[in-house]
Formats: C-alpha cells, sequence, structure tokens
C-alpha cells in the first residue's frame, strides 16, 4: 500500500488537467481526513459509497481503491456485481479513463482521420517499438473501417531519452502526419524543437495505467493494451456501443 501511494501522488500532481472533477458527497469526515494524512496534496476525484455496508470507492483519476471509513484497510481489486455479470470497477476505471482523454487538446494530437468516421481510437505510440510500426503501415485500413486513429505520445524510455527527442521531432516538423510515418520507417527528420505536448501526453498515458505501446483507449474508455488489427477493433468497438 504505502509503495502506491508516492506512485499515485506522482501521476496525480501532473496538473489540473488530470484531475478535472471532484465529488465527495458520500465520503465521511473519517475517511476524509485519513485520506488526507495517507497522501497529503492529493486530492480524490471521486469517493462514492458501495454496495458493500462500510466500504468506499475512491478514485484516483482512473486508480480507483477500496477503503473502509477510516482508511485503516485498502483494498485494490475489481467488484463484480455477480447476478450482471457486470466489473463494476472496470466500469468506473472506463468512465474516468474516458474523462481524463477528453480533457486533452485534439489539436495536439497527430490524426488521421476516416472519410466515413464511425469511431475515434486513440494511441499512445513510440516511435521505434515494432508493433507501432504495424499499426501505422495498417493505417489505411483502419481508416477504410471508419476508424479515425488519433495518436498521442508516449516515449517508453521516458522524457529526455533518445526515443523522447524523436517524437518531440514529429510533433514540431512542419507535416507531423508525414513526419510520423517517416520516423516510423526509420528515415531521417530534423531535429526540432517547439512548444510541444509530448511530456504532458507521456504522463497522461502513465496517468491511465500504460506500460506498453500501443495502448489503445475507445472512446468509452475501454482500454486495449497492445496491437489491435483494424477487423478486430472495429467490432470490439461495436461492441462497446452496445
Amino acid at each position: 500500500m504505502f509503495k502506491l501511494i508516492p506512485a499515485i501522488a506522482a501521476v496525480l500532481t501532473a496538473g489540473s488537467l488530470i484531475i478535472t472533477s471532484t465529488a465527495l458527497a458520500k465520503s465521511t469526515p473519517e475517511l476524509d481526513a485519513a485520506l488526507t494524512n495517507l497522501m497529503p496534496g492529493t486530492q480524490p476525484s471521486s469517493i462514492d459509497e458501495t454496495a458493500v455496508p462500510g466500504l468506499y470507492e475512491v478514485s484516483y483519476g482512473s486508480t480507483v481503491l477500496y477503503f473502509n471509513k477510516d482508511a485503516s484497510i485498502m483494498f485494490r481489486g475489481d467488484l463484480i456485481d455477480v447476478s450482471s455479470r457486470e466489473n463494476l470497477t472496470e466500469k468506473k476505471r472506463g468512465e474516468a479513463r474516458s474523462a481524463l482523454l477528453k480533457s486533452m487538446d485534439e489539436s495536439k494530437m497527430i490524426a488521421y482521420p476516416a472519410k466515413n468516421e464511425k469511431a475515434k481510437v486513440t494511441v499512445f505510440t513510440d516511435i521505434d517499438c515494432p508493433y507501432c510500426v504495424k499499426l501505422h503501415r495498417e493505417m489505411a485500413d483502419y481508416n477504410e473501417a471508419g476508424i479515425t486513429i488519433q495518436y498521442m505520445a508516449y516515449p517508453r524510455a521516458g522524457i529526455g531519452s533518445d526515443s523522447y527527442k524523436k517524437s518531440v521531432n514529429v510533433w514540431c516538423s512542419d507535416n507531423p502526419q508525414k513526419a510520423m510515418g517517416d520516423a516510423k520507417e526509420k528515415k531521417s527528420i530534423a531535429d526540432k524543437t517547439c512548444d510541444n505536448p509530448v511530456a504532458q501526453q507521456f504522463q497522461l498515458g502513465q496517468a491511465l495505467g500504460v506500460n506498453g505501446t500501443p495502448s489503445m483507449f475507445l472512446e468509452d474508455g475501454t482500454s486495449l493494451p497492445g496491437y489491435v488489427p483494424a477487423q478486430r477493433l472495429s467490432g470490439l468497438i461495436q461492441q462497446s456501443k452496445n
């Protein structure tokens, strides 16, 4: 638990764009005080009572934790509605992920729009990741399926790495769409700096639990780690809308 707390705090200090709402009406004074003591300076985005008496769901962005009323007991796991077989925790995570993604400026993403758009999929990408390259080579298939792909940067080696610098070069280029393709094919692109969103997008990816690339997110916040081909992705999008 105590190893988890600094990690949560580090992610949530990325800025107010990540935590955009607070709903604490269903908390208790004891729980509020205990959470403040455990994670000073870190405000939960929501606290809700669960169907389990005395158990409270506390969300920090897309991180969902469960506490008793004085936070003397905590667990991190999923609550399942047995009758409906619905994963209540994952539903909450999805809602939070969707809100976090919507908080980002789409104009700072590198998008490949479908002519007959049926859905938008946000993809955290690394320039050098082999499956990111595979996905990019199949962009026409995604677009043909009505899927707009919008990239956010996730240089896996971290801020300041060579991968990070390559991402900055792409986002700062005169033609980011072309530069993305060139970079993924290991073609030379000019070194360039500008006011760019790479670090911010990387931090958002961490807040969303991204730990590999590509990492896809549907509009409802559904997380799809790894490469998913266009036909299968189209089916998963349809399922999410039913």
